[in-house]
């Protein structure tokens, strides 16, 4: 199943987790991946797995968070491929605390990258996107709808890009634009093993985001972005979709 013959998709967050596994799912049904991460030597590794593997990639090292280091990034993509089909917005960060601990430089630092860093590469990349009737995708969270504990930067950072999905989609659709966001839980990654119960938090509220069967893999989130960067969703605009086991059911 080759749905991304002769699209371009870019991928942020492409060094690890949900965003690389995003980033090989795509290419192996034929698209050409611009790989992005602040992580340079890993989202360089990404792109050579990709390429070994026979699927076509390149890296670009950028912090999302940095309008001038995306404007490179996006410039780079079209100077490399020519066009821009699809961005995925995958780079994301966490910190767990007990809310009246969180300091203000931690709640602005996961904003920047969760939030503010998909506006800016949503912002540089549409007028490309425009150009081919292409899509966005944004990684949201099962936090950005539920209450989770210790994430309040994080839930609220979620929670924002939730909306900013909803107003692309309304804004643009008629130009033919799509934006559709994925809502992970239960899913196991480098965020997951980040995890470690704030002091004197309550070990009970760990049943409020346990899965409901297990955890499972990136790939299954990875599944659903290709889905909807995809044609096959070409008719599904301004949604969240949760790939999360049923725990939020």
């Amino acid at each position: 199943m080759n749905r991304f013959d002769d699209k371009v998709v870019l991928v942020t967050g492409a060094a690890g987790g949900i965003g690389k596994a995003s980033a090989e799912r795509i290419a192996q049904e034929g698209g050409k991946v611009v790989c992005v991460d602040i992580q340079a030597e890993a989202v360089e590794l990404t792109a050579k797995q990709i390429r070994e593997a026979g699927g076509e990639a390149i890296a670009i090292a950028c912090d999302v968070s940095d309008p001038a280091s995306v404007s490179s990034s996006v410039d780079g993509a079209i100077a490399e491929y020519g066009k821009l089909d699809s961005l995925c917005n995958i780079a994301g960060i966490v910190h767990f605390d007990n809310t009246h601990e969180l300091t203000l430089e931690k709640w602005n630092k996961v904003l920047a990258v969760n939030l503010t860093g998909a506006f800016l590469m949503s912002q540089t990349a549409l007028p490309h996107l425009l150009a081919s009737r292409g899509n966005i995708v944004n990684m949201s969270s099962t936090a950005g709808i539920a209450g989770h504990p210790w994430t309040a930067a994080y839930s609220a950072s979620k929670g924002g890009l939730l909306a900013l999905t909803y107003t692309f989609a309304v804004e643009y659709g008629k130009q033919g634009l799509r934006a559709n966001a994925v809502c992970p839980g239960s899913v196991k990654t480098a965020m997951h093993d980040q995890f470690r119960l704030p002091e004197g938090a309550d070990a009970k509220l760990l049943q409020r985001i346990m899965p409901l069967d297990t955890f499972r893999g990136p790939e299954t989130a990875a599944a659903l972005v290709a889905f909807l960067a995809s044609e096959d969703a070409a008719h599904i605009n301004g949604e969240s979709v949760r790939v999360d086991g049923g725990t939020l059911a």
